[in-house]
C-alpha cells in the first residue's frame, strides 16, 4: 500500500517561533498553504520524522561558522534539532540558523547582511557563505512591552503614512540620546516603532552601511525594518520567512537522508 499524496515526508517546525508552527511536508514542498501548530501535526502524523529549528537540548556552534555545513542533530524518537548558534557576547542564538540556512540554500555565493526579525532580531554579517559575526537587538520585544503599558496603551494602531514611520526613525538616528524621551510623547504605534528601530539602526550602522541587505521576517516589523534601510538608501530583498525557515530546514532534512 502507497502513502497518500497527502502523507507528509516529514515535519518542518519553527520552535522559535511563539507559540511553535508546523509545516508537513513533501520532500522540499509544504502540504497545503497554511502552517499548523506543532502538537497537531505530531498527532496527526506521529510516524513522521520531526525536524526543528531549535530545542532546549540542542548543541551549541561558536561563531563564526557555515550554516550549510551544520547538520541536524538527533533527540530522540525520529526528533531532530538543527544547532544554536553561540557568540561570546550574547546568549545563544536559536531563530538565526533555519532561515540563514534557507536564503544562503537559495542564493548561492551572496554575501551582505541578513537581518532577521522578530521579538529579538539579529544582524548576521554573511562572507563567503560563513556568518561572520552576529549583533542582536531587543526591538520587537521593547515595541510589545511598551505598547502594554498604561502610559502608552492609548496609541493609534491605525496605519498611517510613512512619512510619520521615517521621520521618527530619522530623529532617533540623528539624536539617539532623546530616545527616552520621545518615547513617552509617541502619539501612534507607528511612531514608536519608528523611534525604536531608528535606535536600533543607529547602532547597527557597521552592519548595514555600505552592505546589500536581505530582510527576512514576518510583518509588521520586517516591513518597517525594510522602509527604514531604503530610506537610508540600503540595497534591501525582501524576503519570506516561513520560506526561508522550511528552506532551511529543507536542506538539513537532504542532509539527514544521504547520511
Amino acid at each position: 500500500m502507497t502513502d497518500s499524496p497527502n502523507t507528509p515526508d516529514w515535519i518542518a517546525a519553527d520552535t522559535s517561533h511563539t507559540p511553535p508552527r508546523a509545516w508537513a511536508m513533501k520532500a522540499t514542498c509544504a502540504l497545503g498553504t497554511s502552517e499548523n501548530t506543532l502538537d497537531d501535526l505530531h498527532q496527526q502524523f506521529p510516524a513522521a520524522p520531526l525536524l526543528q529549528s531549535t530545542d532546549p537540548e540542542a548543541p551549541q556552534v561558536k561563531l563564526p561558522c557555515k550554516p550549510l555545513d551544520l547538520p541536524a542533530q538527533a533527540l530522540g524518537g525520529n526528533r531532530f534539532t538543527l544547532p544554536a548558534l553561540a557568540a561570546s557576547d550574547q546568549p545563544p542564538i536559536t531563530s538565526l540558523l533555519a532561515p540563514a540556512r534557507g536564503f544562503l540554500s537559495l542564493n548561492p555565493g551572496w554575501d551582505g547582511v541578513l537581518c532577521v526579525t522578530g521579538p529579538r532580531s539579529h544582524w548576521a554579517h554573511i562572507s563567503a557563505d560563513e556568518i561572520v559575526s552576529v549583533q542582536s537587538f531587543l526591538t520587537g520585544d521593547l515595541l510589545a512591552a511598551l505598547r502594554a503599558t498604561p502610559a502608552l496603551s492609548h496609541l493609534d494602531d491605525t496605519p498611517q503614512d510613512d512619512a510619520v514611520f521615517l521621520d521618527a526613525v530619522s530623529e532617533t538616528m540623528s539624536r539617539p540620546e532623546r530616545l527616552a524621551a520621545r518615547l513617552a510623547t509617541a502619539t501612534s504605534t507607528n511612531q514608536l516603532a519608528g523611534l525604536l528601530i531608528g535606535a536600533e539602526l543607529a547602532a547597527a550602522r557597521p552592519y548595514w552601511l555600505g552592505q546589500q541587505v536581505a530582510v527576512i521576517g514576518q510583518p509588521p516589523l520586517a516591513d518597517l525594518q525594510t522602509k527604514a534601510l531604503e530610506a537610508q538608501g540600503v540595497p534591501v530583498t525582501r524576503t519570506d520567512e516561513p520560506t526561508m525557515i522550511r528552506a532551511g530546514l529543507a536542506t538539513a532534512r537532504a542532509e539527514l537522508q544521504t547520511n
